[in-house]
């Protein structure tokens, strides 16, 4: 019994566009030799990882939609997985009303508490130092908050000084 199927997988960018079109012939043979008919096959991006893979931070993906016996999915997963040129890959049986001509748009991932994810969404307020205690925010249940100080002058500070040092002294 055929059924169709989904394959992606991503190819290290060690290797250049021409090297990449060898990979996916190589792929495309392996398919046609396990008694499998390319249906769609299209290189979707080059973008970085979320994570790193093989000590790669970047991947080109490729999507192959093919049509292969049900008995011919483990030996191709396993020759797959042998390829060195891959760094990930991931087969998935479609549904039979699956839309084949669907087109994909692929962006890298940001992390959202990174400097770039700060850059695009424009938020300034996280370049600013955090303070350990937030004055604002009671410490215990139910009690108020302590209001800060209006910012003295070095006179006051002193006169304020001389009175808290008198005070003690005559005690």
């Amino acid at each position: 019994m055929e059924k169709t199927y989904e394959l992606l997988y991503i190819v290290s960018t060690k290797y250049t566009d021409d090297e990449v079109e060898a990979i996916r012939k190589t792929v495309k043979t392996m398919i046609e030799k396990e008694g499998g008919k390319i249906v769609r096959e299209e290189a979707l991006a080059k973008i970085r990882l979320s994570y790193i893979i093989k000590k790669q931070r970047h991947g080109t993906y490729v999507l192959v939609y093919f049509t292969a016996p049900t008995t011919a999915m483990a030996e191709l997963d396993r020759q797959l997985g042998l390829t060195d040129e891959m760094l990930r890959h991931t087969m998935l049986a479609l549904h039979p009303t699956a839309d084949l001509k669907k087109t994909f748009d692929l962006t890298a991932y940001i992390a959202p508490l990174s400097e770039e994810a700060q850059a695009s969404r424009g938020d300034s307020r996280d370049a600013r130092p955090r303070s350990a205690v937030s004055s604002a925010v009671p410490m215990v249940p139910g009690t108020a908050p302590v209001k800060a100080e209006p910012a003295m002058s070095i006179e006051e500070l002193d006169k304020k000084l001389d009175q808290i040092l008198e005070g003690d002294v005559t005690k």
